[in-house]
């Protein structure tokens, strides 16, 4: 027995080195152990129709991507809030770019923000801290131990701030202190994507996704539950396959709230009647840009999608950014912004999703949810600059 475990063994090993020899050879091609990895293809934009003016930037901070953190900047009236993984937040005039107030947590990792709202700005940090500063000087209006990592943009309705950790619990605590009013918590699958879906707030209600690709409604004040969908369902023979996390926030429009997942559906949930009103094949892990009449997702292969938002049909798919690491859609006028990952922001257009402008940023990536204003698009960049930019059509 013993000298047959000891074959079997050794056979593994075998083939594991066989394997590591396979991904480790000096061929120079994209090869692993089952062949070819099928390589992306920059796009050539035919003739580019439009300029991109950029307003300002200012650099917030480096390691903005540090681990996998994703923070987005909130506009709240004329004033960015942002804030980078080193510790510093800022308020900016959005404007002239100006800052307006600067504050940093020493020896701290911001690894979620950032949230506005009730005269308070919110981040979370990677020691499982809710940090609460007053909207008007920055000045820490009060600090929250929760039980892990925060992940996913604290936010504010009212008395009740919500955020979650990364062990699958999400607390309220009270907007004026921060004492924690109530808890629930989800088991986690054993595999789920390095993030949180940031919760939805809004008229006393919480709406939040899960990794187990649920979403659920809480009462704001309380924790009690309101109502729970199954958005998807894990699929495949594989936990890889299987990944069914809500990754994206939920997004509510009129009495609509649009949820994707990470691999599998995107619905249209109506809220007065509590039904899915229409589900598409389209999914994504970023947030979702939307217009007046049609949705912007860009999905795990870095394809862009319009879909109608009055029955969930695909109107078109722009695949030139295929197997590129594309960023969440920015809906900006007669235009949808995405950038490649590679440092290009490319223009699309709503009409037929053709590519009508490439244009150099100068950084890797645009990271989170860009904020749109008017003509005027607000992101953060991977380098951790905070830019404000306008297109322009004509060359």
């Amino acid at each position: 027995m013993k000298s047959i475990l000891m074959n079997y063994m050794k056979s593994l090993l075998l083939l594991a080195l066989c394997a590591a020899l396979v991904a480790c050879g000096s061929s120079g091609k994209d090869t692993d152990f089952f062949g070819a990895d099928e390589k992306p293809v920059k796009p050539k934009v035919p003739s580019s129709s439009t300029t991109i003016a950029q307003n300002w930037k200012l650099g917030v901070g480096e390691g903005s991507t540090a681990g996998g953190v994703i923070i987005s900047p909130a506009l709240l009236g004329t004033s960015i809030y942002a804030a980078s993984t080193n510790g510093r937040i800022v308020k900016v005039d959005s404007q002239s770019g100006k800052v307006v107030w600067d504050q940093k947590l020493k020896k701290k990792t911001i690894t979620a923000g950032v949230g506005v709202g009730g005269g308070l700005v919110l981040v979370g940090t990677s020691d499982g801290k809710v940090y609460a500063f007053n909207q008007s000087d920055g000045e820490i209006a009060w600090e929250a131990g929760l039980s892990s990592e925060i992940l996913a943009s604290p936010v504010i309705d009212g008395d009740t701030v919500v955020a979650r950790s990364g062990d699958g619990r999400v607390y309220g605590l009270a907007a004026y202190d921060g004492d924690v009013l109530w808890t629930i918590s989800r088991q986690l699958p054993r595999l789920t994507l390095r993030g949180e879906s940031e919760p939805l707030i809004f008229q006393g209600v919480v709406v939040a996704g899960f990794s187990d690709g649920t979403l659920a409604a809480v009462e704001a004040s309380t924790g009690r539950a309101l109502w729970d969908f199954p958005i998807s369902f894990p699929r495949g023979t594989n936990e890889i396959d299987r990944l069914s996390d809500i990754d994206t926030k939920p997004l509510l429009v009129g009495e609509f709230i649009y949820v994707s997942s990470y691999q599998e559906v995107t619905h249209a949930l109506n809220i007065r009647e509590q039904r899915i009103a229409w589900s598409s094949s389209v999914s994504s892990y970023h947030p979702i840009a939307y217009d007046s009449a049609f949705l912007y997702l860009s999905d795990k292969d870095g394809v862009v999608h319009q879909v109608n938002r009055s029955n969930g049909d695909v109107e078109w798919s722009q695949k030139a950014l295929r197997l590129f690491s594309t960023s969440a859609p920015a809906s900006i006028g007669p235009y949808v912004l995405v950038a490649d990952g590679d440092g290009s922001l490319f223009v699309l257009r709503k009409s037929d999703g053709s590519l009508v402008g490439k244009h150099g940023l100068g950084a890797r990536n645009i990271i989170g949810e860009p904020i749109v204003d008017g003509d005027t698009a607000y992101f953060m960049d991977s380098d951790g600059a905070l830019r404000s930019l306008n297109v322009l059509s004509g060359s």
